[in-house]
């Protein structure tokens, strides 16, 4: 997948996904479940540029974050270990899928 949602939904919330210069902190991604939205920033730290690969692995990984929020998993979203890895294997799962091309 290397197109990123300008909305999704988890657990009957609309979340919408905003594509940012920064987030708050000069991280490369930030998630608010309770304000429904997802940021991820074009730039972090001084002025580094995030590339459009690693846009696309930040949208999984704040995806991941949504999802155990919702499931009441604070501690397991908290685990930023857990939440790396988690959501690199999704995206490299996601990138590489073939889907049957559907019929019109």
């Amino acid at each position: 997948m290397k197109k990123i949602p300008t909305h999704y939904q988890v657990g009957g919330a609309t979340i919408e996904v905003r594509m940012v210069e920064r987030c708050s902190d000069n991280t490369i991604g930030e998630t608010c479940l309770a304000s429904g939205y997802v940021e991820i920033a074009d730039k972090h730290s001084k002025d580094d540029k995030q590339s459009d690969g690693s846009k696309v692995n930040t949208f999984y990984h704040e995806l991941t974050h949504t999802i155990l929020d919702t499931m009441g998993e604070k501690e397991l979203s908290q685990n930023e270990k857990f939440v790396c890895c988690f959501s690199s294997f999704l995206t490299e799962a996601m990138a590489n899928a073939y889907f049957k091309e559907e019929e019109k």
